[in-house]
């Protein structure tokens, strides 16, 4: 059987299995500590597992701790400074991509935009006697943040799709592109298809009302035929991909066995993540820590073998970034509570969102027939759309940056 299994690495077997393949053990560390804590404290969120006393001082290892803000501040916010390293402090993504890198700080403008446009556009109605709800103010805020959300998703899933290519190139495993295609991209989006039309959705505190569970003939609504139809084709994919790999270990075939192990413990976790209105509040956390284990990984590989080797002055500041894995891991938390999250970030939303409201957004949210405009916290949504946009910027610029059939320098640094 052993001669039947074909493992090719990216870079070697133990940092692919700890940082590529393995990284989605991290995901599923957290869907345990989630189950366990809504079945043995009342209070999920709130209820603290141990903690740990410093003089005065007393930390509770709270869901929140243990699994949100481990991963926003530890692995999340620097992986978005990785991106940042790897691209504003290097010459030749300068020289090659100079209207790329300088456009997509145009992101950080998207949210604010989309957010206060509903206001603007309130305060050239009301001029004429035509004011619009309070309810239809929030619209923008809405479509603005389900794109965020969306996009991330799709971002997450095209590393994931980058890295299952890559074992296929390793492999040289060709045969089977179209299944290996259809199979990956429906086992990622087919969950999320059956999050928004499962039953419990329109429960959910977050997630805005897409109307997909009103009744459309009778009590027939949009969800009521696309879930079990979801769930079907979920079980169908399923069974063809594994009868497949079935029928070429029977006709003497070698498997990709490092592709079929890498979406072993993907697929699944995206499956669960989505499932369970226990895990719902959890959703990002659960699917994005092993793309974060991942990401600084290919990043830190890159930059090791770009910069350190190479005495060229062009490399100076990149080089003095990634000089280690101590000084990579000090600067991605620098960033962290300075620009994107931290205590630091935390008051930066609240102070100025609150100056926003008051004097910028009163007399707008007035007109447009608003009794109690502050109540919106109007300014926390554009300034958190504002910090959101380095997220944005880092799906942009990792779209562009990590084409492998393309990017000669891509090709040679991750020695593939």
């Amino acid at each position: 059987m052993k001669r039947r299994l074909n493992f090719e690495w990216i870079l070697d077997q133990k940092r692919d299995l700890v940082f590529y393949i393995g990284s989605a053990l991290i995901g599923w560390l957290y869907v345990g500590i989630i189950w366990y804590a809504s079945h043995h404290f009342s209070n999920t969120r709130e209820g603290s597992f141990s903690s740990l006393r410093v003089g005065d001082f007393e930390i509770s290892f709270t869901l929140q701790l243990l699994v949100v803000t481990s991963w926003a501040i530890l692995l999340d916010a620097p992986h978005i400074w990785a991106t940042l390293g790897r691209t504003l402090f290097d010459i030749d993504e300068w020289n090659d991509r100079h209207f790329q890198l300088l456009g997509s700080f145009g992101l950080f403008l998207v949210g604010p935009i989309a957010i206060s446009f509903p206001y603007f556009l309130a305060y050239g109605t009301a001029k004429y006697g035509f004011y619009i709800k309070k309810e239809t103010m929030s619209i923008g805020a809405i479509a603005f943040f389900t794109f965020f959300r969306l996009w991330a998703y799709y971002h997450v899933v095209r590393q994931h799709w980058g890295f299952f290519s890559l074992y296929k190139r390793k492999a040289n495993d060709y045969g089977t592109n179209r299944l290996d295609y259809w199979f990956f991209n429906l086992t990622m989006y087919i969950p999320l298809v059956m999050f928004i039309t499962g039953s419990f959705y329109p429960r959910l505190r977050g997630y805005p009302n897409l109307g997909l569970h009103e009744p459309i003939i009778g009590s027939l609504s949009i969800s009521n035929i696309l879930y079990p139809l979801s769930a079907r084709l979920y079980l169908f994919v399923l069974m063809i991909y594994l009868f497949y790999q079935l029928r070429l270990l029977l006709v003497g075939e070698k498997l990709n066995a490092s592709k079929l192990l890498y979406m072993l413990l993907i697929a699944p976790l995206h499956f669960v993540a989505f499932s369970d209105p226990i895990f719902a509040a959890f959703i990002t956390p659960i699917v994005t820590v092993g793309h974060n284990v991942q990401y600084h990984c290919i990043v830190y590989t890159y930059a090791q073998n770009k910069y350190q080797p190479s005495l060229n002055p062009k490399y100076k500041v990149p080089r003095t970034l990634f000089k280690n894995l101590t000084t990579y891991m000090i600067i991605g938390i620098i960033f962290t509570f300075l620009c994107y999250r931290g205590p630091w970030i935390n008051w930066l939303k609240k102070i100025t969102g609150l100056g926003l409201d008051k004097a910028v957004f009163h007399t707008v949210g007035m007109m447009a027939g608003i009794s109690d405009p502050t109540k919106l916290k109007l300014g926390q949504q554009v300034t958190a759309s504002m910090i959101s946009g380095f997220a944005l910027q880092h799906y942009y610029l990792d779209s562009i940056i990590w084409r492998v059939n393309k990017d000669k320098r891509v090709q040679k640094y991750l020695n593939v």
